[in-house]
């Protein structure tokens, strides 16, 4: 009997405790009752979220919100659609909030899309940390994690994402407690608007920026006209003029009709490369700019390693190319695959990039800067939250590790689309910091010397030919690579490319088909950014005045206590001897030490009075730097000659600039003549270490 007791009162107990159980899990406001209608309801609105069509499954979930406005579950679901869909974070935060409040006691399994429950599932503690990390609330973001690792079950799957959040927040706290030394602004209301703003590509000499928006158009010829995943506007290219500030942005009208991707532009912005996506495919195309318009976008399919499911970019010279392309599989998103391009001018089929650049969700965005360097944006790698930018570097045939960009270049929301100017002072991103709509802005960044991402080994050549030619090219001494850098800008002729480092280059210059004319350029591989915009002419002696510019690395001066100037005026000393000059001959010299050289205060006023003297007097002044250095044990004879130019590069640059301030232009109001660079091997025999400016 007492047997038969004990055996009634465990099944009473265990009865009891599964009734507590289900209870807990389903509470007393379950729905059961829902309409034909309503299920249907339900049914798209999952369907919809599964797939990833955020902006219309919240549309329905918003329906059984208000239809049911005390359902945590219902409320959880379109909290998290309109997060996906890009709303306020305040808002998912009051929804998420609202959701728990509502639940009561949560669902301890995942509940995912379960139409019967009225208790939101524990995933909404996941959510609900995300929007608090998402602004910066790392401790309440914690909090809620530990909830939810004390109360989910040990099998439901978003275990991954909460774990993945506390990650985020301890590399962020990490990364932001040492910040890099950059400053990062908005571009401001005359490029940036309340909605998307992204993929800037900025022109080499930063006169131009163009990106993708998808605004409203203003003459209204988009009206009605939008994206059915995303209920917004098809993106459009605009673009925006720097002057002294970048200027209102305008509508780049190309013909295309779905969503247009500026992904790269010419150095000078005369063509653009399109990426359009209709959101099934992708194609390829480039629109050249021509009399000052836009002609309409052409396809170069098969022209370029372009399959239908990524956006390439091409290094610099154009020799590889990268491209993030989906996984059709679905396993790992998106991943960076990388092109060779051949002997024949044909692309190799793409090879996913081997390595950690791969994670096993997205890298999007690549972008290849004039160093070669690879930047791009993945939310799988270690960040501060959502999608950060990063670098890697081609070495030794590997990529290397990618190397997070750090903070404040990238945030706790999601950063993308990272272009770098030539000179590597600047870069642009796109960027959903601090937007309360949560929309994309694009931001400036500027670096210092220090905190510079890369160094750009090219020289810009941008210069007006004013001579009679026809036409002009440039061949790459090495690769045998000709190509036409002749722009026409108002009717003028200019010369207008990028030039790497590590190359020689001979530009030609035409006349009645016939080469007139030939510079040779030099670039070394360590040159660093070099700016050309010297008119090209005879009077001027071309580029290389008949022999080779080289372009290498500038060397800052030695460093030099002060010194008091010691300055020689030939012409002065002639007059107190006197001997009177004619105007024609004069010739006026200033002999300079090696301190007087290199010391920060030199004074050269005096100099330039000369230089502008004569310009005024109507002559054409022609200037003559002759240098010299001693060699030395720890100084090869080549290194000697070097050091010997850099002393007459120093000076130069020092007196064109203050010529330039004046309003006088080398070539046009007075001409440097060759230096004459000496190398002094027996001090007894020759005069070391000096520099001579003659002006005639």
């Amino acid at each position: 009997m007492k047997k038969r007791s004990s055996i009634y009162l465990f099944v009473v107990v265990l009865m009891l405790f599964s009734y507590n159980e289900n209870s807990a899990q389903t509470s007393s406001k379950k729905r059961h009752s829902l309409s034909q209608t309503e299920r249907s309801l339900f049914d798209q609105a999952s369907m919809l979220s599964e797939e990833g069509v955020y902006s219309e499954s919240s549309r329905l979930w918003k329906q059984l919100v208000d239809i049911y406005p005390v359902c945590g579950n219902y409320r959880y679901h379109y909290a998290v659609a309109i997060l996906n869909a890009g709303e306020p974070h305040t808002i998912v935060d009051a929804y998420l909030s609202q959701a728990i409040s509502d639940s009561g006691t949560l669902i301890r399994g995942s509940g995912k899309y379960n139409e019967d429950l009225c208790s939101a599932p524990i995933d909404v503690l996941v959510y609900a940390a995300e929007i608090k990390r998402l602004q910066n609330k790392f401790d309440a973001a914690q909090d809620l994690i530990i909830q939810f690792k004390s109360e989910a079950k040990n099998n439901n799957p978003i275990h991954l994402k909460a774990d993945k959040i506390l990650r985020d927040i301890s590399f962020a706290q990490s990364l932001m407690s040492n910040p890099i030394d950059v400053t990062v602004n908005n571009l401001g209301d005359a490029v940036n608007s309340e909605y998307d703003e992204t993929h800037p590509c900025v022109r080499a000499d930063e006169l131009q920026l163009f990106f993708t928006s998808n605004r409203g158009r203003s003459n209204g010829s988009n009206h009605g006209k939008f994206d059915p995943n995303s209920l917004k506007h098809y993106g459009d290219i605009y673009v925006s003029e720097r002057d002294s500030s970048w200027g209102e942005a305008e509508w780049v009208n190309i013909g295309l009709t779905k969503h247009k991707y500026a992904i790269a532009i010419s150095p000078f912005g005369a063509d653009i490369s399109i990426s359009h996506v209709d959101g099934w495919s992708t194609e390829s195309y480039t629109a050249n700019k021509r009399k000052g318009e836009w002609l309409m976008a052409v396809n170069i399919e098969g022209a370029s390693p372009m399959p239908s499911e990524g956006v390439t970019v091409f290094s610099p010279n154009r020799d590889f190319a990268v491209m993030s392309i989906v996984d059709v599989r679905g396993k790992t998103g998106s991943d960076l695959y990388y092109y060779n391009k051949l002997a024949d001018g044909s692309w190799s089929n793409p090879e996913k990039i081997k390595g950690g650049i791969n994670s096993n969700k997205d890298e999007i965005t690549p972008f290849i800067s004039a160093d070669g360097s690879l930047f791009f944006a993945s939310n799988g790698h270690d960040g501060l939250g959502g999608f950060d930018c990063y670098k890697s570097n081609f070495i030794d045939g590997y990529w290397s590790v990618p190397k997070n960009l750090g903070y404040p270049i990238n945030t706790v929301d999601d950063d993308s689309h990272i272009a770098i100017s030539a000179d590597g002072t600047r870069a642009y991103i796109s960027s959903r910091r601090n937007r309360p709509l949560g929309d994309y802005d694009i931001f400036e960044i500027e670096f210092t010397d220090e905190s510079r991402l890369v160094n750009n080994n090219i020289l810009l050549l941008n210069s007006l030919v004013s001579e009679q030619i026809d036409a002009l090219d440039i061949k790459c001494m090495e690769t045998g690579e000709v190509y036409d850098p002749g722009t026409f800008e108002d009717g003028d002729l200019f010369a207008r490319s990028i030039l790497y480092g590590g190359y020689s280059y001979e530009l030609r210059y035409y006349l009645n088909g016939i080469v007139i004319k030939t510079d040779v350029i030099e670039i070394t591989e360590d040159a660093g950014y070099h700016s050309y915009i010297k008119p090209i002419n005879a009077k001027g002696g071309w580029i290389s005045n008949g022999e080779k510019l080289l372009i290498e690395k500038y060397i800052a001066p030695e460093p030099i206590a002060d010194d008091v100037s010691i300055v020689t005026d030939s012409m002065e000393l002639a007059l107190l001897l006197g001997g009177g000059l004619e105007l024609d001959n004069w010739n006026v010299f200033y002999d300079l030490t090696p301190r007087q050289i290199h010391t920060g205060k030199i004074d050269i006023s005096a100099m330039c009075h000369e230089v502008i003297t004569r310009i005024e007097s109507g002559l054409f002044p022609e200037l003559f730097i002759s240098s010299s250095a001693s060699k030395s044990e720890n100084r090869s004879t080549k290194e000697t000659h070097d050091f010997s130019g850099k002393r007459s590069a120093n000076i130069y640059m020092r007196l064109k600039a203050m010529l330039s301030v004046n309003g006088y232009t080398n070539s046009d109001d007075y001409t440097f003549l060759p230096f004459d660079i000496k190398v002094a091997s027996n001090e007894q025999e020759e005069v070391p270490d000096f520099v001579r400016i003659e002006i005639k």
